[in-house]
């Protein structure tokens, strides 16, 4: 009888806590989204309305893409090279510390910075051909 009464007790606790935990889900996921996703889906479409832009006189700006991953996804490409011509570990050997002082000082990406942002680079070639991604993570830049 005690072995009963103990394993109903355990049961009624297990089911209480699986009570919990889909109510807490259900409260979650019923909201919007929070501010600052919806302020970083506002700035990534403002960016895509400046785009396409040069950047410098090799590199252009096509688009920004906030995937669904919540990371800002930024698409270039180099007008002047082909993947060919283009060492992808000397290239991100170069960028990346570029990048990293750019995303870190730059004032106009401070609401990424405050929202600890992953930010994703994608370089193609002249001829629209993959030449790298590179992946800069909040831990790199703050």
């Amino acid at each position: 009888m005690f072995i009963l009464a103990a394993h109903m007790r355990k049961t009624r606790i297990f089911f209480v806590l699986i009570g919990a935990v889909l109510l807490l889900i259900l409260q979650t996921s019923c909201k919007d989204d929070p501010p600052p996703l919806k302020n970083l889906v506002s700035e990534a479409s403002m960016l895509n309305g400046k785009c396409p832009e040069m950047v410098d006189s090799e590199t252009r700006i096509d688009s920004v893409v906030l995937t669904t991953e919540g990371k800002l996804a930024y698409y270039y490409t180099m007008t002047q090279r082909t993947s060919a011509t283009v060492n992808p570990l000397a290239f991100n050997a170069y960028l990346i510390p570029l990048i990293i002082k750019n995303v870190r000082y730059n004032s106009s990406l401070i609401m990424f910075r405050d929202s600890s942002v992953s930010m994703l680079f994608n370089y193609q070639d002249r001829n629209g051909v993959f030449v790298t991604e590179i992946s800069i993570e909040p831990d790199q830049y703050q």
